[in-house]
Parts: structure tokens; C-alpha cells; sequence
């Protein structure tokens, strides 16, 4: 489906890809079958008016639409980052953090010291094991006077 993502639809609607693809699916479905049948249909989507009628298609896009695109400013507004994507690979994720919003807010702990407590944290889950497996406690019967 090139029409409609449906990933970030089934995102924002909080559910599953497969649900979002099975509607797309019925809409697109139903829209063939009622034009097959000769019913008119009218499709208001904010953006733009999508009429089928006499199986025949017309748009019609809203006139702050044309007004939007045709400015000069647009391109660089839907532009996500304006680095070229090398740089993406070049910059390291930590020094990024650091620089953002969230970094300035939160600290992020001591990498090398959270590995250095996860090693320990495993060696005692290990020993633990050990300990455990390799004896049996055995009550010895007391003495008896």
C-alpha cells in the first residue's frame, strides 16, 4: 500500500499493523464495490474532497493547501534533520545525549561503571549457583544424654 503507511496510522491509533492493514484493505474494498454499483461517493478528508461520481473521480484540494506548498519555506519545515546522513555515522550517541534537551535534564550514569557492577552482579549469581549445587546440608542427629 503506497497510499497510506500503516505504521505510524496503527501508532497513532494504538494498534496492531495488521489491523490498520485489514482496514485500509475493507475501506479501499468498499470503495470499489459502492462505485461498481453506480452509488456516488464523497470522501472529505480536511485536505482535500475526493468525489466519485458517475465512476468518475474528481479532487479537490483546499485552497490553504496550495497556498502552503507554494511557500518558499515549506521544503526546509518538512526536512527532519538538515546534516546529510553521514553525519548521523560520524557523531557518537553519547555526545548527542548530552547536547539535547533530555541530556541537559538528565545524567546519564557512568557507562563503564554500570558494566563494572553488571559483572559483579552476574560473578555473584554464578557463585551462588556454585554454592549451591555443590554441597548438601545434612542433619547430623544431635547427641543424646
Amino acid at each position: 500500500m503506497i497510499y497510506a503507511n500503516p505504521v505510524p496510522v496503527a501508532n497513532a491509533c494504538q494498534m496492531g499493523k495488521d489491523v490498520v492493514e485489514d482496514a485500509l484493505k475493507a475501506i479501499c474494498k468498499a470503495i470499489i464495490d459502492l462505485t461498481m454499483c453506480d452509488r456516488d461517493i464523497s470522501l472529505q478528508m480536511g485536505f482535500c474532497n475526493v468525489r466519485i461520481t458517475d465512476r468518475k473521480l474528481k479532487v479537490i484540494f483546499a485552497d490553504y493547501l496550495a497556498k502552503e506548498l507554494s511557500d518558499k519555506n515549506f521544503e526546509g519545515q518538512m526536512k527532519r534533520q538538515a546534516s546529510p546522513v553521514a553525519t548521523l555515522w560520524k557523531t557518537s550517541y553519547n555526545k548527542n545525549f548530552e547536547r539535547s534537551s533530555l541530556g541537559t535534564l538528565i545524567k546519564k550514569p557512568n557507562q563503564e561503571v554500570t558494566e563494572a557492577l553488571n559483572e559483579k552482579t552476574k560473578a555473584l549469581k554464578m557463585m551462588s549457583l556454585d554454592m549451591s549445587s555443590s554441597s548438601k546440608f545434612t542433619k547430623s542427629a544431635a547427641p543424646r544424654k
